[in-house]
């Protein structure tokens, strides 16, 4: 399934699944709003949208929004929403859960990742300041080591966008503002803390009486 719009004689495509439908049309509507607004979208345009930049691409006589390919190197791009609205509509469900300010991770920006987490079955994701606007400041751990002879390997640099198809679990935590940090166990959600070291979830329920 696809949502379209026309601009200026150009249907412009936002290919998708039927469960990102409704939002692929918000997203062209305020795609249409840009256009008007100026200066005016084309083939090459770039448009920041929130988790991924969003590349419109001329595919014949049609425009395409296309969102970009995180695990090829170089980045390409496809003609897709449909990894973009998804996480976003995960984040924007943990924001109301938790009732947090967020603040936005792109997937071309890079965290630090110990690969030993990918396998573990408790992880930590911890964001701190970042050191230039190309990092997001989180920080991807082993709270234990599966084995006792485990030798901790020393954390990489990656896209966070490669978690898509790394651990998509993941992927909500990262709109947890600076100073947060986040457990999972068996790659479920199972605490977070805020930037004063206080967990607000699960939420902390007054005592009886």
């Amino acid at each position: 399934m696809t949502q379209s719009i026309h601009l200026d004689g150009h249907l412009l495509v936002a290919p998708c699944s039927e469960l990102h439908d409704l939002p692929a049309r918000s997203m062209l509507n305020s795609f249409a709003r840009l256009h008007a607004a100026g200066p005016k979208l084309a083939p090459g345009s770039r448009i920041d949208f929130g988790w991924a930049p969003l590349q419109i691409e001329a595919r014949g006589k049609d425009w395409f929004v296309c969102e970009p390919d995180f695990d090829s190197e170089p980045m390409r791009w496809r003609p897709s929403v449909d990894a973009t609205l998804g996480v976003l509509q995960s984040q924007a469900a943990l924001v109301r859960q938790s009732g947090v300010a967020p603040l936005a991770t792109r997937g071309d920006q890079t965290l630090w990742l110990t690969p030993d987490a990918l396998d573990a079955a408790r992880v930590y994701l911890h964001r701190t300041e970042p050191d230039s606007p190309a990092e997001c400041g989180w920080y991807v751990g082993c709270t234990q080591d599966d084995r006792d002879d485990a030798e901790p390997r020393h954390a990489v640099r990656v896209r966070a966008g490669r978690l898509l198809t790394l651990k998509p679990e993941w992927l909500p935590a990262l709109i947890l503002p600076t100073g947060y940090l986040v457990n999972f166990e068996q790659g479920r959600l199972a605490e977070i803390y805020d930037n004063q070291d206080k967990c607000i979830y699960p939420a902390e329920t007054e005592p009886d009486g």
